[in-house]
């Protein structure tokens, strides 16, 4: 795919840049927090609204990385997932899985509401749709049970997609948003009153009471990372949270859609529409997920949601596209809380299988009670440090089995077999004097190569061609061309490769 400026989030791209320093110097405060995201954010306002210090330090970007780079449905219904919670966790359980979604959504229209973020939240209905006949009575089951479960959901034909679908799941007052302009005006909020917020201060090394960045060292009663994944091997979630990709388009179209929708079967399709100030309507369309840095995988549903949107929309051409990743737990439930049963280690919250912004938010309320000694009950479901191996062996096997794969051999073809063989344009995992070498050749002719050996336990990198980064597809860390770490797990850059 040659080079463009449109391979960028369009949430990104319309939000204005909110600014905040870097860390300098040592700081002490009840809590720190890892990680600018909706989680970090949301925890540190709630934080700050009983009267605690907090000092959040994001490694780039406030709001920028995997939320600002999500399709932002503020919604409780996650395709078919609580039939999936009621097999493994029971009714009860998966209960608090909806409250917990839907207390959410609420939160985010009270922040927003509180503190004046205009951050352009609307009020939709939202679907899981099917065209294929064989999974009607799964949508049926769904609405059957999560009407039980005191959700809004009603069965119905009746949608505004631009085709006949065979059923449709509706839960309704569900909501979309911008969700830089969202985390980013609530970041804004917090400095002040012994409360920072400090970006471009990667956490280097940590410990449950103290962050240490390049440039200063916060001391804290407890440490939350809400950095997507634990930093390094915290609580072992790599083995437990698996990492996927998903491609993500935008392009303008003629009208909005009067719902938020997703596809029940596979390829998925998921699509919201978003007004600009100026009136432009912008639809956001995701796809199927695939393995990070598999590169085949990521052109195939690129192709795919683009054809779609084509197909079924009046759209103009698609002027912004960008990949997000996400984990998949192996039990279908997030992990949110002390990552140590003995409840000495770190505060987390991974695992949001796609459905992060009510999850993070949700998240955020835990992770504010358990740092103030106060129990939460939706930890019954949630408890980051729960052991539940049967319900999700089968997938623990699998994606581990993928993961040893990946450090022998990688996944992108060893051809070509030198730096010279390269076309520009053109990515390739090579060996290069007994390395193992990941190299980029430009439009301009320059090489960039680094290792391919992934900082954070070893596997080989793969190949986003969208973003033109540096993959793990074992455990989901992201590399610029550079080699130096989008977002974790890794904290490290990949080591250097002299080009010659």
């Amino acid at each position: 795919m040659p080079a463009s400026s449109h391979n960028r989030s369009y949430w990104n791209s319309t939000a204005s840049s909110a600014s905040f320093p870097s860390l300098a110097g040592d700081l002490d405060v009840d809590i720190a927090i890892i990680g600018g995201g909706i989680v970090g954010i949301t925890t540190a306002r709630l934080l700050k609204d009983r009267g605690l210090t907090v000092a959040v330090i994001e490694a780039r970007r406030v709001g920028r990385q995997v939320t600002g780079k999500s399709t932002a449905k503020i919604t409780s219904q996650h395709k078919i997932i609580y039939q999936t919670l009621e097999q493994k966790f029971g009714e009860d359980r998966a209960r608090l899985y909806g409250e917990a979604q839907e207390t959410a959504l609420r939160q985010i229209s009270t922040l927003a509401a509180t503190h004046g973020i205009d951050c352009d939240i609307e009020t939709k209905p939202a679907y899981t749709y099917t065209l294929d006949e064989s999974y009607v009575s799964q949508l049926e089951t769904e609405v059957a049970i999560a009407q039980r479960l005191g959700l809004p959901a009603s069965l119905t034909r009746e949608t505004d997609l631009p085709f006949d679908v065979r059923a449709a799941m509706r839960f309704d007052h569900q909501a979309q948003f911008h969700p830089t302009k969202y985390v980013a005006g609530l970041a804004g909020t917090i400095p002040g009153d012994g409360c920072h917020v400090f970006e471009n201060s990667r956490a280097l090394d940590w410990e449950p009471t103290r962050v240490v960045t390049e440039k200063g060292t916060i001391k804290a009663r407890h440490v939350v990372m809400a950095t997507h994944l634990p930093l390094g091997q915290v609580g072992g979630y790599y083995a437990q949270a698996y990492p996927y990709a998903e491609p993500v388009i935008a392009a303008r179209v003629s009208r909005a859609q009067e719902g938020m929708y997703i596809s029940a079967e596979q390829p998925s399709h998921s699509i919201r529409t978003h007004v600009r100030e100026n009136g432009e309507i912008y639809a956001i369309v995701a796809g199927s997920g695939f393995k990070p840095g598999h590169t085949d995988e990521e052109r195939r549903y690129f192709a795919d949601i683009e054809d779609w949107l084509k197909a079924n929309f009046e759209a103009g051409p698609v002027e912004y596209r960008w990949v997000n990743e996400d984990y998949t737990p192996m039990d279908s439930a997030p992990f949110i809380g002390w990552s140590s049963s003995k409840r000495d280690g770190y505060l987390v919250a991974t695992g949001f299988k796609a459905w992060g912004i009510t999850n993070g938010t949700a998240a955020a309320m835990i992770l504010a009670d358990l740092a103030t000694g106060q129990e939460n009950r939706w930890l019954e479901l949630f408890d980051a440090s729960r052991v539940k191996p049967l319900a999700g062996a089968g997938e623990f096997l699998k994606e581990n089995a993928g993961v040893a794969a990946h450090l022998v051999t990688g996944y992108l073809s060893r051809k070509p077999k030198s730096f010279d063989e390269l076309a520009p344009g053109e990515a390739a995992i090579m060996k290069i004097d007994g390395e193992t070498v990941a190299a980029f050749r430009d439009e301009q002719g320059q090489v960039h190569a680094v290792s391919a050996v992934c900082s954070h336990m070893g596997c080989i990198v793969g190949w986003n061609e969208t973003d033109r980064t540096w993959d793990c597809p074992c455990h989901g860390s992201r590399f610029e061309l550079s080699g130096e770490v989008i977002h974790g797990p890794a904290t490290k850059p990949l080591g250097a490769h002299i080009t010659g």
